[in-house]
């Protein structure tokens, strides 16, 4: 860690309403479990039910708990989903995606091939499959794995404008930026001062 405050960059917008992708299931699950309550005639009922459909599981025939649970996930999913940051703390990138982060030092970064790239057309950096991460339309957030066999690392809510960022060992960072040009220049500035390997 450096003694000075972490220097961070804007992340490209994208749209609020693609939040969407995760609530949706969340919710119509809460909506389902909503209507079970309403329909289920009051009578006695064992301490605790579990189902493979919805609500789930009924608490002394409440549907209440599992209620509450799908509205606290469908909180933290959208909490988590606009948590989005990139930092450069003294010799380290400091990537933030919803659940995942990345912490990568400066002089791991292989700068001379990094590239502005188009993932609808780019075959190189494009992604292939998620390995630990989660997708939707529009939007790219943890570890995936490239059409070129590489391991990638991203925060991606725009697929026209990604700055991938080769790093030592034959991973890649995705990186939408509002201005990715600052971002390079700034790594180019920390690697310039950082003793060679």
């Amino acid at each position: 860690m450096s003694g000075s405050d972490p220097r961070r960059f804007g992340v490209a917008d994208s749209s609020s309403l693609r939040v969407l992708w995760v609530l949706a299931p969340v919710l119509l699950v809460l909506g389902l479990s909503t209507y079970h309550q309403l329909r289920r005639p009051a009578g006695a009922a064992p301490w605790i039910e579990i189902s493979a459909t919805p609500p789930f599981f009924l608490m002394q025939g409440s549907a209440a708990w599992s209620i509450g649970v799908m509205l606290l996930i469908a909180a933290l999913l959208a909490i988590a989903f606009f948590r989005r940051r990139v930092e450069l703390d003294g010799s380290v990138l400091d990537v933030r995606s919803t659940l995942y982060r990345r912490r990568t030092p400066v002089a791991d970064l292989l700068l001379d091939q990094a590239a502005l790239v188009d993932l609808r057309k780019d075959r190189h950096y494009a992604v292939r499959f998620k390995t630990n991460g989660y997708s939707m339309p529009g939007f790219l957030s943890g570890h995936f794995r490239l059409q070129g066999g590489q391991k990638g690392f991203a925060l991606v809510t725009d697929r026209t404008r990604v700055l991938a960022l080769p790093v030592r060992g034959g991973s890649v960072l995705l990186l939408s930026m509002d201005r990715p040009q600052a971002l390079l220049d700034a790594l180019h500035k920390v690697a310039a001062l950082s003793p060679p390997q």
